[in-house]
């Protein structure tokens, strides 16, 4: 009776920190239509934030009604079969927290992976084409890409393939299609002159932008500590090694931007705070601190030279570097 309570007991703790990370999770909704406001022109404001709010609304539905079950039902290993109304199996990824926390915490990972894209194709999107974006993105493109790592009869799962929080199955996922769209939607007008050479676009409020960038630094710790699912040592680790990677993706971009333009900017600053975040959600809980410091270290250089050369030999315009920090990263 005794191991009884105290089994209950660990399963309430753990529900109670999965249900305080999947609202910072769903924060980080706020921190990116902070960030895209800031980085985008005024007269765009309102378009911005409309996509950014509707991106949650129109893809909570269409996850509940049908890519819950997709992501989570039973799988032929490639594509999950249709399952409606969120019938999928919780116990596929956790035993410990009841089904609907477990369905709010993937809705609210689905809602973000679908909102990278927004950032990338911004001041040049139809309302309405990203309505249904939104809707396919979270109804069928993620839940699809999660069966295969999160289901356990996924076939990168049954390979052994491990995603802690969702490195592959959020964030390149999501970068991917922040470059598709980019790509086929082409530059604003504006951003390249006639020898095609890059122009900046300055955002209407950089302050505003940190100012959200530092909300998604918050959020983040719900993101990776969150992907456990037990309130444990390895929650723990995984927030400590998500301080360590993004304060080195921070500092590591200053430095290169220091080198290559003269001088660091908050722009800068605010970038490669994501691109240390992506780095290291992969592998959060896998790794040790002083390798995640490596990791956040080494991403920024990256990330900006694959941008640069994005800019310079392609013509490609992504207002939030979104490819760069998510699909690189």
């Amino acid at each position: 009776m005794l191991y009884e309570r105290i089994d209950l007991m660990i399963m309430s703790a753990d529900t109670i920190w999965i249900a305080i990370c999947t609202v910072l999770v769903f924060f980080m909704q706020t921190g990116f239509a902070m960030l895209e406001t800031g980085f985008t022109r005024k007269k765009n404001s309102c378009n911005v934030i409309m996509k950014n709010i509707m991106d949650f609304a129109v893809g909570s539905i269409f996850y509940w009604i049908l890519g819950f079950g997709i992501m989570f039902g039973a799988t032929t290993g490639v594509v999950g079969v249709i399952d409606l109304f969120s019938n999928g199996d919780c116990s596929a990824a956790s035993q410990t927290i009841p089904q609907p926390v477990f369905m709010a915490w993937q809705l609210v990972f689905c809602a973000t992976s679908a909102t990278i894209v927004s950032g990338a194709m911004a001041e040049r999107t139809a309302f309405k084409s990203y309505l249904i974006y939104s809707a396919v993105m979270s109804a069928v493109v993620y839940p699809i890409s999660g069966c295969w790592i999160w289901n356990a009869n996924g076939w990168l799962a049954q390979l052994g393939f491990h995603d802690f929080a969702g490195g592959t199955a959020v964030h390149l996922l999501g970068g991917s299609a922040a470059f598709a769209g980019a790509a086929v939607l082409g530059a604003r007008i504006g951003k390249y002159d006639k020898k095609k050479k890059s122009r900046a676009i300055l955002g209407q409020n950089i302050p505003l932008a940190a100012l959200g960038a530092f909300i998604l630094w918050v959020s983040w710790f719900g993101f990776n500590g969150g992907s456990e699912f037990k309130a444990d040592a390895l929650a723990a680790l995984a927030i400590l090694n998500t301080v360590t990677a993004s304060a080195a993706g921070m500092v590591s971009w200053l430095a290169v931007e220091r080198v290559h333009t003269g001088r660091p900017t908050l722009v800068g600053a605010s970038t490669g705070l994501v691109a240390g975040l992506v780095v290291v959600t992969p592998g959060a809980g896998f790794v040790e601190p002083w390798a995640a410091l490596v990791m956040g270290l080494i991403v920024s250089p990256v990330c900006y030279l694959a941008i640069s050369h994005l800019k310079t030999k392609f013509g490609y315009d992504d207002a939030l570097d979104a490819f760069g920090c998510h699909g690189i990263g």
